[in-house]
């Protein structure tokens, strides 16, 4: 098994690697985590829940920032979302973890593939920020323009549309502001800024039909006596002066008859409405102090957990220094850094039992690598007489710079960067003009955190192959890098 985070052999001893010190337990833990994660985000996303798909996501990366899987849908929750610029971020760091059958390179290939579009993304997002300066300077009418021309050139761009109903909503034009709001909501059917507005915009008309119900009847003068009567009360009376036709005894029992059918209605309809909806009430009330129970359960409980994870990596730090300091300790008294290798590969290599070509390489170039200096000491002078009589042809084997590449990649392949970069670098002093060692030396020195290093392989690779297979991918590198 691999050591995720040193890159060696693991040989277990109670969940913990022999090497380095890491607790494999927590490896397990963080990635159970963080594909619980993706898996809600997932399945809001496929219900265009992109908001809580996105928060979602962000949790996933926040546990285990290589959940590539989970990087590469946040992304398209962004992309969706309006928001390309967050997107191709997101799958360049995708891209960077991992390369080959990375998802994240299609996209971008996607991209890069048509430019117009791109450019199109890119100026709709100068048209918003233009708008976001106009209605800074109260030019709304300015600002109206910019965002139309936005929202036709990335239809999918939610905080443009969001933007063009706040200015609607100013203008009074609320009809216009609420078509704006269901476009957002047709592709992120939570947004909660979007349910906001149009949450406001109800409010207003309320407000209005509340201003109009509390308005006072209109009066107009009676032309007949002068005397001010309501407009109802002149209907009224309008109809009462055609008593030719009209029999006051049947109007009577009209009214009668529809004051008892509005009262039998109050007295026996509206209760049984009232009833029912206080029922539906209690009944959603119910279920949603249920979902937040069991949200907040869910809540102390990955709190509870992510202490304790704080606990055990706070632990392995302080025995990894205590590694450290014990292996100093070795290091001193094998008598040099170069002895102590030396040592530490032949060890190895007995434990095994036996040794294959490869390895016989790397042990003579660590046996060529003691110095006559360290062979004074009496210790390093016994154990270096001892690593030559057990492995006599250690210093006679060869390989060549293909050989080594290839055992090199195979440990690239195997996520095992640090034994890997080895072999390239001899590799390398074998042969500089190997095109693809020397693009995976500088994406082995990347992948262990030697940036300098890396830097300066990839511009020597541009010198070497400026036509290479590698060479687009390698000044990408180059601009993360610098």
């Amino acid at each position: 098994m691999i050591c995720p985070k040193c890159g060696a052999n693991m040989l277990l001893t109670k969940g913990v690697c022999v090497k380095c010190g890491y607790d494999i337990e927590v490896n397990r833990l963080t990635r159970r985590y963080s594909c619980y994660f993706y898996n809600r985000g997932l399945e809001r996303a496929r219900n265009r829940d992109l908001s809580g798909a996105a928060e979602m996501l962000k949790r996933a990366l926040k546990v285990n920032k290589k959940n590539v899987d989970a990087r590469n849908l946040l992304g398209l929750v962004y992309y969706e979302t309006g928001d390309p610029v967050s997107a191709i971020q997101e799958w360049i760091i995708s891209k960077s973890f991992l390369e080959e059958g990375n998802p994240a390179v299609r996209y971008l290939e996607i991209l890069h593939a048509n430019p117009a579009k791109l450019d199109n993304l890119n100026l709709a997002i100068r048209k918003y920020n233009g708008a976001v300066d106009a209605v800074a300077h109260d030019g709304d009418d300015l600002a109206l323009m910019q965002l139309k021309k936005a929202v036709s050139l990335n239809p999918h761009f939610i905080r443009a549309w969001q933007m063009l109903a706040l200015i609607y909503m100013r203008a009074g034009r609320m009809d216009k502001a609420r078509e704006c709001l269901k476009k957002t909501l047709a592709i992120d059917v939570t947004n909660t800024v979007s349910m906001g507005y149009l949450r406001a915009i109800r409010e207003m008309y309320r407000e209005n039909r509340r201003m109009k119900i509390s308005e006072t009847e209109e009066t107009s003068e009676d032309e007949e006596n002068g005397e001010p009567v309501s407009l109802r009360s002149k209907g009224f009376a309008s109809f009462l002066e055609e008593q030719d036709r009209i029999d006051y005894k049947v109007l009577l029992s009209i009214l009668a008859g529809l004051f008892l059918g509005i009262m039998a209605t109050y007295v026996l309809v509206v209760p049984g409405v009232k009833t029912g909806m206080k029922q539906e009430f209690k009944e959603t009330q119910t279920e949603y102090a249920e979902q937040m129970s069991q949200y907040l359960s869910d809540i102390d409980s990955l709190e509870r957990e992510t202490q304790s994870l704080r606990n055990k990596i706070e632990l392995q730090e302080t025995e990894i220094d205590a590694k450290e300091a014990e292996l100093l300790n070795l290091r001193d008294k094998a008598g040099g850094i170069n002895v102590f290798n030396m040592t530490a590969y032949y060890l190895r290599l007995r434990r095994k039992g036996s040794a294959t070509k490869d390895e016989l390489f790397i042990l003579q170039k660590r046996i060529k690598a003691v110095s006559d200096e360290e062979l004074k000491n009496a210790s390093a002078k016994e154990i270096y007489d001892r690593v030559l009589a057990d492995y006599p042809d250690a210093l006679t084997v060869t390989m060549t710079s293909s050989e080594l590449y290839e055992k090199g990649r195979a440990l690239y392949d195997a996520e095992n960067y640090s034994s890997a970069l080895e072999y390239f670098i001899y590799s390398y002093e074998k042969s500089a003009d190997n095109e693809k060692n020397m693009y995976f030396l500088g994406r082995a020195y990347q992948l262990t955190g030697d940036k300098a290093s890396a830097l300066r392989t990839y511009t020597e690779y541009q010198e070497r192959f400026p036509e290479g297979e590698y060479y687009k991918t390698v000044s990408g590198y180059i601009q993360q890098l610098q």
